[in-house]
């Protein structure tokens, strides 16, 4: 008995200590906003801490916003398409994402609110993966339908665009001047015999802007000019970055002369180094304004704070964020975002920025077809792997031996001939009924390209000086 007293006072005084917090209700946890986005972290970052803002100031209640990074648009694609086979739509369930935050609009038309497509791949949804909604700056009239030509919103309200993006070529005037290379102003530019081994790129297979870089080339030159200067380009790089904002990178540090790239990646190399020897040129009369879209996902997690994070996006505190320099009143706080928005009367309130471009104000630089991009995206993206990607030491050596020779000029056409005719392109895509077939057609590519390849490399190797 001598020891139960000790005990007894040990628990009255840890009772008196812990048990009125014990006691007391714990606080609820705040509400997570779950988004896949393949932007950088600085977008992320932004938008994250002001959102979190927006929503407290409003509400009062605190909440989280969570960026799911698995990769850019195509792993983003993939990954929404592996977990939306695994769950019952039709019972109301969801993959656990709440909203798709960035990425070209080709995605979310053909891919996320289509149906068939869907269905094709496994995926069991009725009226495709997306939630319609129409958000409040769309009401109002904010926003117009379109710009040069490109929409900005679905037709049923299931994607609206964020912000806006154009395509043209980064380049470094140092380098160029002393490598004793020529300058570099159009696509046909980047496909020349003396840049071999001065081009950076991206992996057009994972890389969405990188992807519609190549669209543009296709479409602005027309099928066959279009894909010459794509094998070119891609027979003047290295190695197959993994993504578009690499380019920037390594034309800024010197690593490479010049490459297709997005304009807001870069604009800061641009701005850091100064134009005198970093530049961003829009390839006259073939380059066009695209928009980077934003959508809901169907049965996501928490549907009210998605559409509210769209509004915001969308309205007026987003859209200030995308363009506004770093500091000012209404901008980010940490981060240059470099964007071009989608409300068009912010270009004309004289805000801080550091963006020239005034999309609304110019026409369309060609027809660009928007249809016709997003239809082919994925078979593309299959040819592109097929006939540059997974055969590039191949496509490398037969231009090295054209160049070598002194037959660059006379082979390249025939290095840069299609594996077939855009007419011919569009009947596989019509054919093609399922994996195994589009394995077979992927395949035989390779092997064309391949046999094509060597016997480029061989006539240059047999015929050159």
């Amino acid at each position: 008995m001598r020891f139960v007293w000790p005990v007894l006072l040990l628990l009255l005084l840890l009772g008196a200590a812990f048990g009125p917090a014990a006691l007391r209700p714990s606080q609820p946890a705040a509400r997570t906003l779950v988004i896949l986005s393949p932007h950088w972290d600085g977008i992320k970052q932004e938008f994250r801490r002001g959102f979190e803002e927006h929503w407290k100031a409003k509400t009062g209640e605190t909440v989280r916003v969570e960026f799911w990074d698995v990769g850019g648009t195509g792993e983003i694609r993939r990954y929404v398409r592996e977990r939306s086979r695994q769950v019952d739509w039709a019972k109301g369930e969801g993959i656990g994402v709440d909203l798709l935050f960035g990425g070209g609009t080709f995605d979310y038309e053909t891919y996320y609110s289509s149906e068939g497509k869907l269905a094709r791949e496994g995926v069991k949804v009725s009226g495709g993966l997306l939630e319609a909604y129409e958000p409040s700056a769309a009401r109002e009239g904010r926003i117009r339908g379109e710009v040069s030509g490109q929409p900005l919103r679905d037709g049923q309200h299931r994607w609206h665009a964020a912000c806006l993006s154009g395509f043209g070529i980064v380049k470094n005037r140092l380098v160029l001047e002393r490598a004793k290379l020529p300058d570099v102003k159009t696509w046909d530019d980047l496909a020349r015999p003396e840049l071999r081994g001065w081009v950076s790129c991206g992996d057009p297979t994972r890389s969405g802007s990188v992807h519609m870089a190549f669209e543009v080339i296709l479409q602005a030159y027309g099928w066959e000019r279009g894909w010459r200067a794509l094998t070119l380009m891609c027979a003047n790089v290295v190695s197959f970055n993994e993504g578009g904002a690499s380019v920037p990178r390594d034309v800024s540090l010197g690593q490479s002369a010049a490459g297709p790239c997005i304009d807001f990646y870069a604009a800061a190399p641009v701005r850091r180094q100064g134009a005198t020897h970093v530049e961003f040129v829009f390839p006259e009369g073939y380059s066009v304004i695209t928009p980077d879209a934003i959508a809901i996902l169907k049965h996501g997690p928490q549907p009210e704070l998605a559409r509210a994070f769209m509004d915001y996006v969308l309205g007026e505190p987003g859209q200030r964020l995308w363009y506004q320099k770093r500091g000012s009143e209404g901008g980010p706080r940490e981060f240059d975002l470099e964007r071009l928005p989608v409300w068009h009367e912010l270009y004309d309130r004289g805000l801080p920025t550091f963006a020239a471009a005034r999309p609304f104000d110019q026409g369309n630089a060609f027809p660009y077809d928007g249809k016709k991009g997003g239809a082919r995206w994925g078979l593309l993206e299959d040819l592109l792997r097929a006939t540059l990607i997974d055969v590039h030491e191949d496509l490398k050596a037969a231009w090295a031996a054209a160049i070598a020779h002194g037959r660059a000029d006379e082979l390249g056409p025939e290095l840069g001939r299609p594996p077939l005719s855009e007419e011919e392109f569009a009947e596989v895509a019509k054919k093609l009924s399922g994996p195994r077939e589009l394995n077979a057609q992927c395949t035989a590519w390779t092997g064309w390209a391949r046999k094509h390849y060597r016997e480029v490399r061989e006539k240059a190797e047999r015929g050159g000086r």
